[in-house]
């Protein structure tokens, strides 16, 4: 049966989920670590291990070699095999001592090996060890995926940047092929007016809460980029001609219908203009479908502004 050795303990806190059929093993361990610090789990075979890691989600398991059921070692196999579990460290504390079973514990996936009978202090200390390089390791992934998100978005906006677009985006011509996809430019009217009236850093204020408008009016697998300066391009998965007309005039108006900079007491309205292309009906490449769509655009600012303009209709 699994328990959880204290009921009030925040989630913030390190836990430890142990894997032994030894009573007495595991009520000293969890003592020792418990008084440490950390938040302890315990199970009594590597079958409940199993079931238990899901559940728990642990920093580190305490693993004994020799259980009924399923052995320390192949509980251990299983958890580096499953992806979700995979890097979580695994500690053998067993008294299968010989050379062979320390060689296959480290084959198996360990990263340490713990003899009983162990001192306490030898106990944590080597657990404090692994708890750090978990704690490191997160934080790096963390950095990794915080920098590969940075690499694809624009600081001002939020929203993806045009080297996102590119790569992106032709990912999506080549693998469907059969779906349509529509393409929508947008650029803020008269913008220049903004910047000569209100100054360039309150010009940049309305660019980021323009963005803030287009974010949550997306539909699900759609994405919206920052092309430079005032100029936005939206991709549209999955959107026919007209379907993707209808999302461009839903921003159009939600933008015409907002006031902008109200948190210093401008609260000034700008409009935009749009143009719309959609693959494969006006274009088949990347470069042709984004021509066109700007192509639209323009048209839409020939036509007075503040209007969406659809390539099948220049």
């Amino acid at each position: 049966m699994l328990t959880i050795m204290e009921k009030n303990e925040t989630p913030s806190r390190q836990t430890i989920l142990i894997a032994d059929d030894n009573k007495v093993i595991v009520k000293l361990v969890k003592e020792l670590l418990t008084r440490a610090g950390y938040q302890v789990t315990d199970v009594n075979n590597g079958e409940q291990a199993l079931e238990a890691m899901a559940v728990v989600q642990p920093d580190l398991v305490l693993l004994d070699v020799d259980m009924p059921g399923i052995s320390g070692l192949d509980t251990c196999r299983a958890i580096k095999q499953n992806p979700l579990t995979e890097d979580i460290p695994v500690l053998f504390v067993t008294s299968c001592g010989e050379r062979k079973d320390i060689i296959a514990g480290f084959a198996a996936g360990g990263q340490d090996y713990i003899l009983k009978p162990f001192t306490k202090e030898e106990l944590v200390a080597r657990v404090q060890t692994h708890m750090a390089l978990r704690q490191a390791q997160q934080e790096l992934k963390a950095s990794v995926i915080r920098y590969r998100e940075l690499s694809v978005l624009d600081d001002l906006t939020g929203l993806f940047n045009t080297r996102y677009l590119y790569q992106t985006l032709q990912e999506q011509l080549d693998s469907h092929r059969i779906q349509s996809l529509a393409v929508v430019f947008i650029d803020i009217d008269n913008f220049k007016h903004v910047v000569d009236t209100h100054g360039h850093l309150n010009a940049s204020n309305t660019i980021a809460e323009l963005a803030e408008i287009i974010i949550p009016l997306l539909p699900e697998g759609c994405y919206g980029v920052s092309y430079g300066g005032d100029e936005f391009v939206v991709v549209l998965a999955n959107h026919d001609d007209q379907k993707g007309f209808q999302i461009a005039d839903q921003l159009r108006l939600a933008i015409e219908q907002n006031c902008f900079l109200t948190f210093c007491d401008l609260a000034i309205r700008i409009t935009v203009s749009c143009g719309v292309a959609t693959y494969p009906d006006d274009a088949q490449t990347l470069t042709g479908l984004l021509d066109n769509a700007d192509l639209a655009l323009f048209e839409s600012k020939r036509r007075g502004r503040n209007a969406v303009i659809r390539f099948a209709e220049i």
